[in-house]
C-alpha cells in the first residue's frame, strides 16, 4: 500500500476544497486534493449564483476575470414577490455571476494545482487514519488500489453527503428537512429574453405558494428552475420531465420562455434535502462548505459562503493549532445563522409574511434603498435588519389603515421572528467568544505554521 505524507489532506476537490488548496499550495503548504469524480465532470445537484465576496476569493485565486468571460455579470435583480417587486443594480465592480460548474470547479483545481497541491481525482475515501484520537489522515481506493494520504489536517470538503463528516463523527445541530423539491434546466432562450419584457438577468419570483427562477449562465444560456411543495412529491417523481414543463407554462412570466425556447439540457433535480449545520472542527480534521454547513439554495448562498469558508479555513490552518480550527467553526455559524434562518422563511410551503410585499411596493419611493438592499449579497448585513424597522411599521400600518389590520398581526409576527434569530445568533457568539477565552495564543503560546509537521 503506498503511503504519503502532507500538510493538509483535502477530500473533494470542487469550489470549496479546490479554493482550500489553491490559498494553502500558495503559503508554501504541501497539499492533497482527493475527488470521487473524473476531473471536469458537471456538478449537477448545484445552483450557480456567486455574490460579491464570492467573486472577492475567486479574483484573490486568479480565476474571477475567466468566469467573467464566459458569465457575464449581471446587471439587474429582480426580487418579485407576489405583485410586488424590487429591481437591484449591482454597483460597479461588485458582480454577480452565475457560472456552471464544471467550469468553475475546473478553474480552481487547475489554480491549486498551478500553486502546487496534487490533484487525484476519481479517488474514494473508505477509513480515516486515526492514532491516539486524532485524525493523521486517509486511506482511499484509486484505479483498484488501495492508498494511504497522511496529513497533519484533513478537511472534508465533500459535500452534504460528507463521508468525512460521517466517519469523524461530525454531529448534526439545527437541521431540518426541505418543505419542497428543487427541478430546472438549461435553456437557450428566446429573442424575447433581450427585450423589454424581460429587463433583468436574475429573477427570484415568488407567488402564493410558488418559487421559480431565472438566471443568466454560460454563453448565453437561462437556467429556469421551479420549486414546488414536497407534498407534491410523488407526482414529480412519476413524470418529473412533465411536471417540470406545465409548472413553467403555469406562470406568465416563464410561458413564453419555455414556448419559444431551447431546452439545452436534462430537467435534474432533487426530491429531499435536509438544511443543516454539523460540527466542523474536531482533533486533526475540518469541514468546509456544503460538508459543514448546507442551506436553502433559494438565497444562492451555497458556492459563495464555500469560497469565504475556504479562505476563512486557510488563515485558521497558518495558525496551526486546534482552537483556531475551533473558532473557524465557531465564526461560521454566527456568520451563516442569519441566512440559514432567512432560506428557512423563504422555503416554506406556504405564502410569504403578507408584510413583504406590502413592503417591497414602498422600497422604491426611498432613495437609495434598493441599492442598500443589495448589501445583503455582500455578506455585511443580517438579512433580517436590512430594511428600518421604523419605516417597515409605518408602511405596515398605513397599508392597515387602508382596509388591512391583519397587518399588524402579520408586523408582530416578523418582528419575533427577527428577535429569535437574534437571541440565537447570540447563543452561537457565546460559544466563540469562549473559544477566543481558551486561545492560547492569548496565553503567550505560539502557534506553528501549516508547513511545520
Amino acid at each position: 500500500m503506498a503511503e504519503r505524507t502532507y500538510d493538509c489532506v483535502i477530500v473533494g476537490g470542487r469550489c470549496a476544497g479546490a479554493a482550500l488548496a489553491a490559498y494553502l499550495a500558495r503559503d508554501g503548504g504541501s497539499v492533497m486534493l482527493l475527488d470521487a469524480d473524473r476531473r471536469g465532470t458537471d456538478r449537477v445537484l448545484s445552483t450557480h449564483t456567486i455574490h460579491p465576496p464570492g467573486m472577492d476569493v475567486l479574483d484573490e485565486l486568479g480565476v474571477g476575470d475567466d468566469v467573467r468571460k464566459t458569465s457575464p455579470p449581471a446587471r439587474r435583480l429582480r426580487l418579485q414577490i407576489d405583485d410586488a417587486h424590487v429591481d437591484v443594480v449591482p454597483p460597479t465592480g461588485r458582480d454577480e455571476c452565475c457560472p456552471r460548474r464544471h467550469r468553475l470547479d475546473g478553474l480552481l483545481q487547475d489554480a491549486a494545482v498551478a500553486a502546487g497541491a496534487e490533484l487525484n481525482d476519481q479517488t474514494r475515501v473508505t477509513e480515516l487514519i486515526r492514532e491516539g484520537g486524532r485524525v493523521l489522515g486517509v486511506r482511499a481506493e484509486r484505479s483498484g488500489k488501495q492508498e494511504e494520504f497522511r496529513g497533519r489536517l484533513t478537511v472534508g470538503a465533500d459535500g452534504r453527503h460528507s463521508t468525512i463528516a460521517k466517519l469523524a463523527g461530525a454531529k448534526e445541530y439545527l437541521g431540518y428537512d426541505w418543505p419542497r423539491l428543487g427541478y430546472w434546466a438549461y435553456w437557450e432562450p428566446p429573442p424575447a429574453w433581450n427585450g423589454d419584457e424581460y429587463p433583468y438577468d436574475f429573477l427570484l419570483r415568488f407567488v402564493g405558494s410558488h418559487r421559480r427562477l431565472i438566471f443568466t449562465t454560460d454563453e448565453g444560456e437561462i437556467l429556469l428552475g421551479t420549486m414546488p411543495r414536497a407534498d407534491d412529491r410523488e407526482r414529480w417523481r412519476t413524470d418529473h420531465e412533465k411536471m417540470y414543463e406545465e409548472d413553467l407554462r403555469s406562470d406568465p412570466v416563464f410561458e413564453p420562455l419555455v414556448a419559444d425556447g431551447t431546452i439545452a439540457s436534462k430537467v435534474v433535480g432533487t426530491l429531499k434535502e435536509r438544511f443543516f449545520f454539523r460540527q466542523s472542527a474536531g482533533p486533526g480534521w475540518a469541514l468546509v462548505g456544503d460538508a459543514g454547513h448546507h442551506k436553502d439554495p433559494l438565497i444562492g448562498w451555497g458556492i459563495s459562503e464555500a469560497l469565504v469558508q475556504a479562505k476563512h479555513l486557510a488563515a485558521a490552518v497558518r495558525l496551526g493549532t486546534d482552537s483556531a480550527l475551533e473558532r473557524y467553526w465557531r465564526q461560521r455559524d454566527v456568520d451563516a445563522l442569519p441566512r440559514f434562518r432567512y432560506g428557512e422563511d423563504r422555503g416554506k410551503p406556504g405564502s410569504m409574511n403578507p408584510v413583504v410585499p406590502v413592503v417591497l411596493r414602498r422600497v422604491p419611493e426611498v432613495p437609495g434603498l434598493s441599492e442598500h438592499m443589495f448589501r445583503e449579497t455582500e455578506y455585511d448585513v443580517n438579512p433580517y435588519e436590512l430594511l428600518p424597522v421604523g419605516k417597515v411599521g409605518r408602511w405596515t400600518m398605513a397599508a392597515a389603515l387602508r382596509g388591512r389590520p391583519g397587518l399588524i398581526l402579520d408586523f408582530l409576527r416578523q418582528g419575533r421572528r427577527v428577535s429569535s434569530v437574534q437571541r440565537e445568533v447570540m447563543q452561537y457568539r457565546k460559544l466563540l467568544d469562549a473559544v477566543d477565552s481558551n486561545d492560547p495564543r492569548k496565553q503567550g503560546g505560539k502557534a506553528p505554521s501549516i508547513s511545520s509537521v
